[in-house]
């Protein structure tokens, strides 16, 4: 009886520990490590794309994405998606992100809520976490590029809830 219940505790602890470590971007067991980078071709860069949808009830988590050597952050953004098979980026006339993965929901845009303008954030990593300078359509990707979103409900700049270097964030 003791074996037994020591085997059944076991399984529901890593049952647990298994549902809780599920993400958009950390798959289930057995699944793909997005955080894996794939072996990038001639002419082609390594980029970690970090999103951070802590304040709309979504996760944390990077991607590693491959891209062509100069391509921009729009780019990462689209290969994320790609490689996740989730929604592509929402982008309004004007080119502000409106949506990652969907959310928030259209026609959210930029909008101003209780505390202020909502939005997704742009960081750039390295050591720490930088506040875009310029946006991402702007800015170009070479071998290890850390690029953050996250989403702002308002308030102060908060950057992304994870670690800024490449080597941290992927594999």
């Amino acid at each position: 009886m003791r074996t037994f219940c020591r085997a059944a505790a076991a399984a529901v602890m890593l049952a647990t520990t298994a549902l809780s470590a599920c993400t958009p971007t950390t798959p289930p067991v057995g699944g793909t490590d997005y955080t894996r980078c794939p072996t990038p071709g001639a002419g082609e860069v390594r980029v970690a794309v970090v999103v951070d949808a802590s304040a709309l009830g979504g996760t944390t988590g990077a991607v590693c994405v491959v891209v062509a050597q100069g391509a921009t952050g729009v780019t990462a953004l689209y290969a994320r998606a790609a490689r996740l098979g989730s929604t592509t980026p929402r982008f309004n006339a004007s080119g502000l992100l409106c949506a990652i993965d969907g959310a928030p929901v259209a026609p959210d845009c930029g909008t101003v809520g209780p505390s202020g303008y909502q939005y997704w954030s742009y960081w750039t990593g390295g050591s720490a976490w930088t506040y875009a300078a310029v946006g991402p359509a702007s800015r170009s990707m070479q071998d290890g590029t850390v690029e953050g979103w996250r989403f702002l409900p308002g308030g102060a700049q908060i950057a992304p809830a994870t670690s800024a270097t490449f080597a941290s964030l992927v594999s």
